[in-house]
């Protein structure tokens, strides 16, 4: 199959988007018959890049055709995929999450413990030689901030920053004005409800025998958000009965005070929350100082907990 889909998870955030659309480039310039799609809703930080920029945002993914094949980015877990993907027709996987992929035959793999998956697709163009557009250049710098909430995650690695300063050669931009313009997009809940709120960077995990979703608001303002906290927690509630979970949380990550408020819904979430991270307990919320990467600081630690 020479033709490919790309497409990241489901309630994608910027690097999701961003990265199928950059590996768009870079496997057309492979020979590939490549198209970017989105496996869900954008959130307003990615739309103000992309229109910032004057990238059309990719369609929707939907069922496959014949002689389609997949390239799975920012993901690899089927539960965060788009519905009606064919999992015999997925050939590659660029990611920098945790290996759960279960294929019939070997497929190309590339995962690493970085910041972004779009530091990972940089990486591709400059291992191989690939010249890099400079509006792709600016979207992947974008990527990168933005996942690695403009280097302070502890997700961050000294290769996104090399990529970063490498990218700038290409993409020539302010990248400290960018990141603001984009963090007070990420912040804005203009146009957001409730349900989107949890949403919008939502993503569901198998820890031991239980099922765990966990959700996140990245903001400069968290007050914002907190003045909804009652709304929310119903929105959660009723997200947790509906999909049948055993758990669920949700993260208001503070940009610049570097920390977050987890809320809890219930006993066990509140028993599970002090025995792993044993935090300054409030009125459904446990605040979390240092604390702003699901990926790195609250999903192993669950997972560890909830496997013994």
């Amino acid at each position: 199959m020479s033709k490919i889909i790309i497409v990241g998870h489901k309630n994608p955030d910027t690097d999701s988007i961003i990265s199928a659309i950059a590996a768009q480039e870079l496997f057309s310039k492979l020979g590939f018959e490549a198209q970017a799609r989105r496996a869900g809703e954008a959130n307003n930080e990615t739309k103000f890049i992309l229109e910032k920029l004057g990238v059309a945002m990719p369609e929707l993914a939907s069922s496959l055709n014949d002689d389609e094949a997949v390239v799975l980015v920012d993901h690899n877990e089927e539960s965060q995929s788009f519905d009606q993907i064919d999992y015999t027709k997925v050939r590659y996987v660029i990611d920098h999450h945790k290996m759960s992929i279960k294929t019939d035959g070997p497929i190309f793999c590339r995962i690493e413990p970085i910041g972004s998956t779009s530091s990972l697709i940089a990486k591709m163009f400059f291992e191989k030689k690939i010249e890099i557009s400079e509006i792709v250049a600016q979207m992947l710098m974008a990527g990168i901030l933005s996942d690695t909430l403009n280097l302070t995650s502890p997700t961050t690695t000294t290769d996104d920053k090399i990529l970063l300063e490498e990218l700038n050669a290409v993409a020539k931009i302010d990248a400290e004005n960018f990141v603001a313009e984009m963090f007070k997009a990420k912040s804005s809940l203009e146009g957001i409800s409730v349900e989107d709120i949890i949403r919008i960077d939502y993503k569901t995990f198998e820890m031991g025998s239980n099922n765990v979703g966990v959700g996140t608001w990245e903001t400069t303002m968290p007050e914002s958000v907190n003045e909804k906290k009652s709304e929310i927690i119903q929105a959660l509630i009723n997200e947790k009965i509906a999909a049948k979970l055993d758990y669920i949380f949700f993260m208001v990550v503070d940009i610049l005070k570097q920390n977050c408020q987890l809320y809890l819904v219930g006993e066990k979430e509140i028993e599970l929350a002090a025995r792993v991270f044993g935090g300054e307990l409030g009125e459904q919320e446990m605040l979390l100082p240092g604390v702003v990467s699901r990926k790195k600081q609250i999903v192993p630690q669950l997972t560890e907990a909830l496997s013994k």
